[in-house]
């Protein structure tokens, strides 16, 4: 299904500066990829040739529009990617590093990217609490790293440091405090405090068993049902 932002990118009249991005974007809806790749190589090489100004103008265009879809994997293709946007971005951040823009699209769209966290932490130093957007995709991340620490804990399994994730917890408290959107707050809370749960009983267990976790907090929380 086309973003919001693809239907009407594909529904406007032909356009003298965007004509091939926009035949290469009907090409790929329709399946035609030989079309798809001769149409989106042309609207590179004609970027290419644009001067640095235009080209950061397109960017900011495209991914200001991306800031506001769920799903940009139809927009954000990967030769327009590699040979584009990331080399835009890059000498955009070089040119202008007091500019926090470049370094939030490079840590929210390119999840390839081993170094994309930090960008995203480069982004929240420099912006604070106007960065929403990378600051929600810092939480994302960050409880995503929680529960896979944890997700193999039925097999007693621990897939990361107690250490590491006493910061990763704090870390992400810190994150959640700073958003704006108190129902957004709430969800990614409830999340933290079942991992913050999960961690504080998981160095309980090792300080009295070796094997065994969950049924070892399945009598703890019937022991904390009973009390109450």
């Amino acid at each position: 299904m086309p973003t919001t932002f693809l239907k009407q990118l594909l529904q406007e009249e032909e356009s003298s500066d965007f004509s091939s991005l926009r035949s290469a974007y009907l090409a790929k809806q329709q399946g035609l990829r030989n079309v798809f790749l001769q149409q989106m190589n042309t609207f590179i090489a004609e970027a290419l040739a644009w001067d640095i100004q235009r080209q950061r103008q397109f960017t900011d265009w495209l991914l200001t529009a991306c800031e506001r879809e769920e799903d940009v994997h139809e927009l954000l293709i990967h030769p327009l990617n590699e040979r584009l946007l990331k080399p835009v971005l890059k000498q955009w951040m070089n040119d202008l590093p007091e500019d926090v823009r470049p370094y939030r699209w490079f840590g929210i769209f390119f999840f390839e990217e081993d170094n994309r966290l930090e960008y995203l932490q480069t982004a929240i130093d420099r912006g604070g609490r106007q960065e929403q957007l990378a600051i929600e995709t810092m939480i994302r991340h960050l409880l995503n790293w929680l529960w896979y620490a944890f997700h193999h804990l039925n097999e007693d399994l621990y897939l990361s440091e107690t250490e590491d994730d006493a910061e990763t917890l704090q870390e992400t408290r810190l994150l959640i405090d700073q958003l704006d959107d108190s129902v957004q707050k709430t969800e990614f809370m409830e999340e933290w405090q079942e991992h913050a749960r999960t961690y504080e009983l998981w160095l309980r267990f090792l300080k009295e068993e070796t094997e065994g976790f969950m049924e070892w907090r399945e009598r703890q929380e019937k022991r904390g049902e009973n009390k109450q």
